[in-house]
């Protein structure tokens, strides 16, 4: 049985009024967010499911499901986690270099094909249509990458504009810069917090677009 420390985080980034967030650092990516923190909870085990069988359809080492999964919570009111301050290996940074890359060709793969009328369909109530959330993916990859402008209309060039920049930045940091802690907005960041973050916000727009598509029919 695998098991991991899931932090419920009440406030602060990426906490909003749609409620708290349950992040998995062990396993960065993995995250989900409930209207309450019962419901985070709840959801975070199945996020964590889905996740891993995406990584080992990809060759990477997940664990199996079917092994079983322990959850330990624990609520916070930081966005910088303990996990995060430590500095990243030359295996961890391949490691989440290609998660980030499986994890972008999922999305592509998802909307690749899609019309023009799918892209911009917005249903009663839902304030983004497919179209808005890939362009608010690209603006992510900036903003976690101290952001950058200018980008294509185009949401899918405007994805691998931006991913490409993103991966630019990460695969040019110095490993002694791996470890190092940056201030934003009074908020810390790490690498680690960084690509967790990536990989994370990425994930549950997959979730929010496969929802959308399957309400379109």
């Amino acid at each position: 049985m695998t098991e991991y420390l899931v932090y419920i985080e009440s406030m602060g980034d990426p906490v909003s009024p749609e409620g708290p967030v349950a992040h998995v650092p062990a396993l960065p990516g993995a995250s989900a967010r409930g209207k309450t923190i019962e419901e985070a909870k709840q959801n975070v085990r199945q996020a964590i499911e889905a996740y891993v069988r995406l990584l080992r359809d990809s060759g990477e080492p997940a664990p199996r499901v079917s092994d079983g999964i322990h959850l330990e919570f624990q609520e916070t009111d930081k966005t910088t986690f303990h996990n995060d301050y430590t500095p990243l290996s030359t295996d961890e940074m391949e490691m989440l270099l290609r998660w980030l890359s499986i994890s972008r060709q999922e999305l592509v793969d998802l909307v690749r094909d899609l019309p023009e009328e799918t892209l911009s369909w917005q249903p009663e109530g839902q304030s983004s249509s497919i179209h808005d959330m890939l362009c608010e993916i690209a603006e992510a990859d900036l903003w976690y990458t101290d952001r950058l402008h200018q980008w294509p209309e185009s949401a899918l060039f405007r994805l691998a504009a931006a991913r490409g920049v993103a991966l630019e930045r990460l695969r040019t940091l110095d490993k002694s810069d791996w470890g190092r802690i940056t201030v934003h907005d009074a908020e810390k960041w790490t690498p680690r917090k960084v690509m967790r973050r990536m990989l994370e916000y990425e994930r549950e727009r997959v979730e929010q677009i496969k929802a959308l598509l399957a309400a379109k029919g």
